[in-house]
């Protein structure tokens, strides 16, 4: 017997996320049948998350087949490789990158080329990276000067920098929507690696027990798998494997707008004003979207500088913490990271010392 399995009518954050946990149960079958009749709108996060999460469904039973109905409607979901993500022939993604849209469609990037790309052209993969961040963001703006296009460069670098670098994926996909009109630009990438809490554990300073606690630590400042008290590791270049990089992505995007990072059972969304709110989710990996507002956009070089100056003084803080306890860890989940949490947690240290 088939299993039928309808998609959500949206194809957002919070649908996405609750559509991995009925996946994450569905048992073997002789087939499944996913119905995409009552699908309306899809997003970048959402088609990217959905088409993985199917084709890790197909991966997980081989031997049961898949059928997919009512999708030929979704014209734009097909433009941008949502159905090509995970094996059905529907949609001309170049014919729709030819007419100069300001999208990127659904890309799957292999890790290792990059890292052989980069060793041809001798230069380190970072710079591989910088180069198709910088491709992806001329393409968002149609332009390669601006506001818009050093913050979209900037941060497509540093998450595509988090993939290439710490989550030991074979693959990676990005996928990004830039709308002029709204001012709004989504931008989507997700890994199949080892997942934030697995990348952190090598840190003997930290105490990343869960993913909720792992995903936590990743957005502050100076907190690294790689780097940290007692590694021998040689580091090159700005902020190199010195855990600043989701720190940085994600003050950036609150401008206005809002970050999300999901990893195992637990994702997080920060929105500026608002803090913190946690989701139920099941998908092995790391899952990131920034969504901007153009019209917040502050200048990128001030804005950092104002990030980097703050990132520096937490971490002249954390270097004064040996390890980072589990009641400690509980002062981080319920805050949100700024120099008053941290002279918290110090004085609670000391406290119990």
């Amino acid at each position: 017997m088939k299993t039928t399995i309808s998609v959500p009518k949206i194809l957002d954050l919070h649908s996405a996320l609750d559509f991995s946990i009925l996946l994450s149960r569905v048992v073997e079958s002789e087939g499944f049948i996913f119905d995409f009749k009552n699908t309306e709108r899809v997003e970048p996060f959402g088609m990217l998350l959905v088409s993985s999460e199917i084709k890790t469904l197909m991966l997980k039973y081989p031997r049961s087949s898949t059928t997919y109905i009512n999708y030929e409607k979704m014209l734009y979901a097909a433009e941008m490789g949502f159905f090509q993500a995970f094996g059905l022939d529907f949609g001309d993604v170049k014919r729709a990158t030819e007419r100069e849209m300001q999208f990127i469609p659904l890309t799957i990037y292999d890790r290792e080329e990059l890292i052989r790309n980069a060793a041809k052209k001798g230069i380190e993969v970072g710079g591989e990276v910088e180069e198709q961040s910088r491709t992806m963001a001329r393409v968002l703006c149609q332009s390669d000067e601006g506001t818009v296009y050093d913050t979209l460069s900037y941060s497509i670098r540093e998450i595509m920098r988090n993939a290439v670098e710490h989550s030991q994926t074979i693959r990676f996909g990005i996928c990004a929507q830039y709308w002029p009109s709204q001012k709004k630009v989504e931008v989507a990438i997700l890994d199949r690696g080892i997942g934030l809490r697995r990348s952190l554990s090598v840190n003997p300073h930290l105490e990343a027990s869960d993913d909720k606690r792992a995903i936590n630590y990743a957005l502050m400042p100076a907190v690294s798998g790689k780097a940290f008290k007692g590694t021998r590791i040689k580091q090159s270049g700005p902020w190199a494997n010195s855990g600043f990089g989701l720190y940085m992505t994600n003050r950036i995007c609150r401008n206005g707008g809002t970050f999300f990072i999901a990893t195992g059972d637990t994702g997080m969304l920060l929105t500026k004003g608002e803090g913190k709110r946690y989701f139920d989710c099941q998908f092995s990996g790391t899952a990131i979207r920034m969504v901007m507002r153009t019209d917040q956009m502050a200048n990128l070089r001030s804005a950092l500088d104002t990030y980097r100056k703050e990132g520096y003084e937490i971490q002249r803080k954390y270097k004064e913490i040996v390890k980072i306890d589990p009641s400690s860890a509980s002062l981080m989940l319920s805050d949100d990271f700024d120099l008053s949490t941290w002279d918290r947690l110090l004085s609670k240290l000391k406290n119990l010392d």
